[in-house]
């Protein structure tokens, strides 16, 4: 399944994963707002200013490593990029702030 991420500001990339990680997207969103904005949990994922983290600063890379190695770490099949530009079928999933 690929799932549609748009960022706004005409910033959208496209993961590929499982139909049935796929489907509960939507229900997970908040889980994955949790670990991104979580401090101690991600550390990757943060703008620095001054060597201080001062907010989330991510991309579908964070969803990705969330997805494969937190959410659904016993997974066998993982979540990767689609750098394709054609999409046979997508479903929306929008990050909001």
């Amino acid at each position: 399944m690929f799932i549609k991420i748009d960022f706004g500001d005409d910033f959208i990339q496209y993961i590929s994963c499982s139909t049935k990680v796929g489907r509960k997207m939507n229900c997970i969103q908040k889980d994955f707002l949790n670990w991104i904005f979580d401090e101690e949990k991600n550390t990757k994922y943060w703008a620095l200013e001054n060597g201080e983290r001062i907010h989330p600063n991510y991309d579908a890379n964070a969803i990705i490593e969330w997805l494969n190695n937190v959410r659904f770490k016993k997974g066998i099949g993982k979540a990767k990029l689609n750098c394709y530009t054609t999409i046979l079928s997508e479903k929306e999933f929008i990050l909001l702030d």
